[in-house]
């Protein structure tokens, strides 16, 4: 908050931004605090709310351990990575059990370009020959890592290649590391950079030694980041073993993400496609993942400077960072094709079919995939079978839920980018809200992140479902596991979220690395992400097997049955509210918060003049959020005419698409919502306002311009469309439906 109030001093005008949002949110929020009381739930009109939580207490009551725990046993029988026979029997079983729940589910077949490893090799050629690129050692009374199917490690979208060069540790090969490697004097040109995975997605490690003109890329994990220095490993504990392998893909899902060949576009056989080398998104040097026991003994050979404080990893040597005797030979074969990807599409078909609630997981993984994605699998399933049982009982949805199971996530997001691509259409005609889930439990801590509109939602169904350690609520144990992550926020487990504006508990932001990003950032679709974690580090590695889930995970399987109440309490929540829950006045605020943030970065007073319509723009949208939503708050007072409030809840859900860009981020069209977006140097984590921040960190003044137009008119049109829920807001009220309808 500092820096804020440095800068202000020369900007009035944003200091009264500032205020004007403040005092506005705060009545908000006194406003609303009136209209609360514990059986309240917003979007509800008074006689509907014990209806919706009976509803809501017998959905809770179906979700059973044994059968998310007989469903992850099934989901991690074989080895099934995207493009293979064994992704198709998953998608096939989960095609049929979500017909024996009474849904309309189909496979929807798409075509994309991706390669499999033919030939992987990696040998120390000096000071001595040494074969390295070892396997994964199988486990004693873990058959499944005895398993010959298992496919070897690889990183995914690498480009074949046969090169020898000696080595140089970047640490983990981040812009500012490259920039420390720099100002030591150590070029990377033409040598094999060596990396440890973390702080940043691997594609990006991979981008930025091919713009610093390495000849080729090694990824590990650390075990100070992952392993034996955290904790014990596996089988004794959760950690990865010494010989444990991340796999993962580098396409560079920041520049756009799914089948390289078909931006923009479904992966059908009759699709037009670019030539790989025209694909801006595929690497051009090649990568491959190893272990910290193959790693160190590259390490060791390294000489040159010692490395910088915080460079320092868990191998029992002083790291350098090299070139020095170390000299490898990599030899990489990839079988590029055209492979199958198989998206499980299930429809709970609802008295209008023509607005949709969206929930999705993917099914494919890197070889069994327990916590990652087979836990969320198995939850949102016991979720769909929850609302089944509903179903039979009688129950029918007000609006179509749709439950997706995507394929080919792994390799860089492809079944669900396909299928928004496909369908944004009827997307942007019919979707109110899409909810994800991917890693759903791998421990017992609730995180989760949402657009700033749907962020009470999620904390309020929180407080519904109880937390499985009992007595208290997986909100209440939401906010105690935050608070304890803020005073210590450099112990193990995740990093602190920043604080929230309204000073609840905080959500993440939605950047990319999961499914809802096609949703949010190319459709404009309000998206949420939920799921438990815990101590987990067999990340895409052999041991992330149905042992580990069993013995460490979540050996009672409480927490899938938490996040399966969670997901399908969201579901019932947001189908059967009168007027769904959005709430733009805290998304403004967000929007005011990031537009203050980059004007602030900025010393040169013409920038500064340009980022003035942002604010503007950005000022007049927090005014409109708040006449909507006041308009909104007298709506649910009685029962509403259903066309009228089917129009309401289309309007209401069309405002993130009104923050798409037409053209897209400049340098990535690809992106279109000019809010979220990943970070062009960060891969996975969201970054707010991404197009002036980008520009920002380039040093580039013409294109903060650019954006900085794009963004203002994005505002603006998003501002209008509240202006007409507003006043549609005032029309539903007045055209009320007959008492009892």
């Amino acid at each position: 908050m500092s820096y804020r109030t440095q800068k202000w001093g020369g900007s009035p005008r944003c200091v009264n931004y500032w205020f004007v949002a403040a005092a506005l949110t705060f009545l908000f929020a006194v406003l609303a605090g009136h209209a609360q009381d514990s059986e309240a739930i917003t979007g509800f009109v008074p006689a509907r709310m014990a209806e919706e939580r009976q509803l809501e207490t017998n959905l809770r009551k179906i979700p059973d351990a044994a059968h998310a725990e007989n469903n992850l046993r099934r989901l991690t029988s074989e080895p099934h990575m995207a493009g293979t026979e064994a992704s198709r029997h998953v998608a096939e079983w989960l095609r049929d059990q979500y017909r024996s729940f009474g849904f309309d589910a189909q496979i929807v077949t798409y075509t994309a370009w991706m390669p499999q490893p033919r030939e992987v090799r990696l040998e120390l050629t000096k000071p001595e020959i040494k074969i390295l690129a070892s396997p994964e050692q199988p486990i004693a009374g873990d058959k499944a890592t005895q398993d010959k199917r298992v496919v070897v490690a690889f990183n995914s979208y690498s480009p074949s290649g046969d090169l020898t060069a000696p080595v140089v540790y970047v640490n983990y090969g981040t812009r500012n590391d490259y920039e420390e490697l720099a100002r030591l004097g150590v070029s990377v040109e033409g040598k094999i950079v060596l990396a440890r995975y973390g702080r940043g997605y691997r594609g990006i490690k991979v981008k930025l030694a091919e713009e610093h003109k390495a000849a080729a890329v090694i990824l590990y994990s650390d075990p100070q980041d992952d392993g034996a220095a955290v904790g014990p490993t596996y089988p004794t504990g959760p950690w990865r073993p010494m010989s444990g392998i991340q796999r993962g893909s580098i396409i560079y899902t920041e520049i756009y993400p799914g089948d390289p060949l078909t931006p923009g576009m479904a992966a059908t056989p009759s699709a037009a496609r670019l030539l790989p080398a025209d694909a801006a998104n595929l690497p051009h040097i090649p990568a491959m993942p190893i272990n910290a026991q193959d790693a160190a003994v590259i390490l060791a050979h390294l000489t040159g400077r010692q490395v910088p404080a915080g460079w320092q990893g868990g191998l029992p040597f002083s790291y350098r960072v090299g070139p020095g005797e170390s000299e490898v030979h990599m030899k990489l074969v990839m079988d590029y094709k055209e492979r199958p990807l198989y998206d499980v599409i299930a429809k709970l078909r609802g008295a209008d079919d023509g607005q949709w609630i969206i929930l999705g997981n993917h099914h494919d993984a890197w070889v069994y995939g327990a916590a990652d994605p087979g836990s969320g699998t198995a939850s949102l399933l016991e979720a769909g079978r929850a609302l089944g049982v509903l179903g039979k009982s009688g129950w029918q949805p007000r609006r179509t839920i749709v439950i997706c199971h995507w394929d080919g996530e792994e390799e860089g997001l492809l079944g669900s980018t396909k299928w928004v691509e496909g369908n944004v259409s009827e997307l942007h005609q019919k979707a109110i809200v899409y909810i994800n889930t991917d890693i759903g439990v791998d421990g017992p801590n609730f995180e989760a992140a949402a657009v700033p509109s749907l962020k009470d939602l999620v904390r309020d169904v929180t407080r519904d479902v109880e937390d499985p350690k009992g007595g208290e609520s997986v909100h209440e144990a939401w906010v105690d596991q935050a608070t304890r992550e803020r005073k210590n926020p450099s112990g193990p487990g995740r990093q602190a979220l920043p604080p929230d504006p309204s000073g609840k508990v905080p959500l993440g932001a939605l950047g990319s690395g999961s499914d809802y990003s096609a949703f949010l950032d190319y459709a404009g679709i309000p998206s949420i992400d939920v799921g438990f974690s815990g101590p987990y580090g067999v990340y895409h590695s052999l041991y992330d097997d149905f042992n580990w889930m069993k013995d460490f995970g979540d050996p009672t399987f409480s927490y899938h049955v938490a996040l399966a109440q969670i997901l399908g309490t969201l579901a019932l929540r947001l189908d059967q509210a009168d007027i769904v829950p959005f709430n733009y006045p805290a998304y403004a605020l967000e929007i005011e918060h990031a537009a203050t943030d980059v004007y602030v970065k900025i010393t040169n007073e013409d920038d500064q003049d340009a980022l003035e319509a942002t604010l503007d723009a950005a000022a007049h949208l927090s005014a409109s959020a708040h006449r909507a939503s006041e308009a909104l708050r007298s709506v649910t007072d009685s029962p509403l005419d259903v066309a009228k409030a089917s129009e309401l809840n289309h309007a209401l859900a069309s405002v993130d698409q009104e923050l798409l860009a037409p053209d897209g981020l400049v340098g990535r069209p690809w992106f279109k919502h000019t809010i979220f977006a990943p970070g062009s140097y960060d891969g996975y984590t969201a970054m707010l306002i991404p197009g002036e921040n980008d520009a920002v960190l380039r040093d580039d003044r013409a294109t903060l311009r650019r954006e900085a137009q794009s963004l203002a008119a994005a505002l603006l049109r998003a501002a209008g469309r509240l202006d007409q829920i507003a006043q549609m807001a005032r029309e539903v009220a007045e055209t009320r439906a007959p008492a009892g309808h």
